[in-house]
């Protein structure tokens, strides 16, 4: 589909010839991207979670673009272990009986390791030291504003909130972890 995409912006001048490799991979991701999007909506939906969800993708997305960490070896496989991840963390949100004390508790401990940690790169997507910078400051700079949220949130009784950012958190702090490991496996100094 993204092919014929390409072919038609090609066609009628939109695009030239030689960038239709960067274009059919850019609709590819952001398809992928929308397809992601939907389904963590859709897992919401199921679950009679959808604000949840959305102010979980709002803290995880952004920290996990600049944080890095573990990546599948294939899109399926990254599809398939984003919906058992969302669907978890969601669950985990609903049945899990937290406290304030809880939230606070787990948001220092994943805040610790992300801005120790992070930012962690992939095996496709190797950082020069300039780079690694830039994603560290982002990184740090998302993640003193979410533990801001999390601590204001419960703060003015707004527990559900202040859960949902802190998974965010969690989640990423783990991937990042998982992501340091993997290349240690591989042999990467990172």
């Amino acid at each position: 589909m993204t092919e014929r995409i390409t072919d038609i912006l090609i066609s009628n001048e939109i695009i030239i010839a030689e960038n239709r490799n960067l274009y059919t991979y850019g609709l590819q991701q952001g398809l992928l991207m929308i397809l992601n999007v939907a389904t963590i909506i859709g897992i919401g939906i199921v679950l009679n979670m959808v604000w949840e969800s959305i102010i979980f993708l709002l803290t995880f997305v952004p920290l996990r673009s600049n944080a890095g960490g573990y990546h599948a070896k294939t899109q399926l496989r990254c599809y398939l272990y984003s919906v058992a991840m969302i669907t978890a963390t969601l669950v985990g949100i609903k049945i899990v009986p937290w406290t304030g004390v809880i939230c606070l508790s787990l948001t220092v401990v994943a805040g610790t390791i992300i801005f120790f940690l992070a930012p962690v790169e992939a095996v496709n997507k190797p950082l020069g030291q300039g780079e690694k910078a830039v994603y560290k400051k982002r990184t740090r700079v998302s993640l003193v504003l979410f533990v801001f949220w999390v601590m204001l949130f419960c703060y003015i009784g707004q527990l559900v909130i202040s859960i949902c950012i802190m998974m965010g958190l969690v989640v990423v702090s783990i991937m990042v972890v998982l992501g340091r490991m993997s290349n240690r496996q591989r042999g990467d100094k990172n």
